[in-house]
């Protein structure tokens, strides 16, 4: 059997679930790794084209494929070996930019039809398996979906992280019920989730030092639009809702949960598979006074001009930035 896996961020738990079901079903099975990028390939076909009368059933792992020169043709080679007694996992990663597109697509680099042939696809995209990911912390955790969702949001969604933070929270808590409060500070931050932070003191506490600071030691000026432009527009479309009195700022929790969260929720997509979770919505009724709907607008256009000088080489984006940080609330 042949398992091609492929994806991003959640291809890391893909594989352990696969690797721990093949373990699970041969027991004491004989493991080979192999690695592109350490120039393996001889011993890779080698290990491919063996077999032996003494050994039921052998697992081959190799990973790097996407540094792989030539993959389409070592894919097609694979379908001329018996792997009758052999299971094979073959590893793909894709590579994230700044705004999350996928940089090394699996379809660009092969012909999935030659794929397809040969093997079984099993795909783990950040876009379509961060479910994966949540169900897993709750599971972990024991703590709600809420609860999961921020953790993530917290660590970074890197499963290796995940594990090890998640082992680190265990050993604190010490069998105690898990409280997101209680164990915050023993997180390690990731760099997303401490901009995000610095973006919301910066909007809604004029916290322009700590920010700028940040940005000059971590050079997330992209990042930071991003950021900045999703939450403008969250915070645009919050407010349309209280002038047409859909909301309002002294509205409890529980009745935004039960009776308007739910017919609104689709306008808070965070992607084509997310949605904004309704508790962080409501954290932001109490800032909807700060500024009126037409300083939204203006700032969303201004995040806009910015990115696009410096996209086009019109401005040097450290100081194209950070002027426009200082001149953000004038």
């Amino acid at each position: 059997m042949v398992y091609f896996l492929y994806g991003d961020i959640p291809l890391q738990l893909k594989y352990d679930e696969l690797l721990k079901k093949i373990k699970e079903e041969n027991q004491n099975i004989p493991e080979q790794y192999f690695d592109i990028t350490q120039d393996e390939t001889d011993d890779i076909f080698q290990a491919l084209s063996t077999n032996s009368m003494f050994i039921p059933k052998s697992l081959i792992v190799i990973r790097r494929l996407e540094k792989m020169k030539g993959l389409n043709a070592f894919i097609k080679s694979l379908g001329e070996f018996n792997y009758s007694q052999k299971i094979i996992i073959l590893i793909y990663e894709e590579s994230l930019n700044d705004y999350g597109k996928t940089v090394n697509p699996l379809e660009k680099a092969l012909t999935m039809k030659n794929l397809e042939a040969v093997a079984k696809l099993i795909p783990a995209r950040k876009e379509t398996e961060k479910k994966s990911l949540q169900f897993f912390v709750e599971k972990e955790l024991k703590c709600t979906e809420y609860e999961a969702e921020k953790f993530i949001e917290m660590v970074g969604e890197d499963f290796l992280k995940i594990k090890n933070e998640i082992a680190k929270v265990e050993n604190f808590l010490n069998g105690e019920p898990f409280k997101l409060e209680k164990i915050k500070h023993i997180l390690s931050i990731n760099t997303e989730y401490n901009l995000y932070k610095l973006v919301e003191s910066f909007i809604y506490n004029k916290n322009v030092k700590e920010l700028i600071e940040h940005l000059r030691a971590e050079k997330n000026y992209m990042l930071f639009l991003n950021i900045l432009g999703e939450e403008l527009t969250t915070l645009l479309k919050l407010k349309d809702l209280l002038q047409r009195g859909i909301i309002s700022t002294g509205m409890s929790y529980n009745k935004f949960k039960a009776d308007i969260y739910p017919n609104i929720k689709n306008h808070f997509r965070i992607n084509s598979f997310r949605i904004s979770a309704e508790y962080p919505l409501f954290l932001k009724f109490k800032y909807l006074d700060l500024y009126s709907a037409e300083f939204y607008k203006r700032k969303m256009k201004d995040t806009l001009v910015v990115e696009y000088k410096i996209k086009t080489g019109q401005i040097d984006d450290a100081t194209g930035i950070e002027k426009f940080i200082l001149e953000f609330f004038i």
